[in-house]
């Protein structure tokens, strides 16, 4: 169990410009790769819809041919990930685990 207490409300706006440097460097520092993935709402409501949800993390991670991924998971308030086998027999329990995003480039 976490120690720290995750809330709906952790995260918030900032400002457009800083937004704007903070992506340019990292596609300055990362010229050619992938630096954004698309997902749909669908996806991501159905992750956040989850009784137990009051956010969602998104890992970095490397798929099967070494290309960069992103897996989106619902999480719980104490900070644990909501796996699709935490539900048991119980299907509604079930949490959703996502990946399948468009990479851009090339989808910009």
């Amino acid at each position: 169990m976490s120690k720290y207490k995750f809330t709906k409300n952790v995260g918030g706006p900032i400002d457009q410009n800083k937004a704007k440097q903070w992506i340019k460097k990292y596609g300055d520092k990362h010229p050619g790769n992938v630096h954004a993935y698309f997902f749909g709402t669908d996806i991501i409501q159905t992750i956040i819809s989850h009784p137990e949800a009051v956010g969602m993390r998104v890992y970095f991670s490397y798929g099967d041919e070494d290309k960069l991924q992103m897996v989106l998971i619902g999480a719980r308030e104490d900070g644990s990930n909501i796996w699709p086998e935490d539900a048991g027999k119980d299907a509604a329990a079930a949490g959703t685990v996502a990946d399948m995003g468009l990479p851009c480039p090339p989808y910009c």
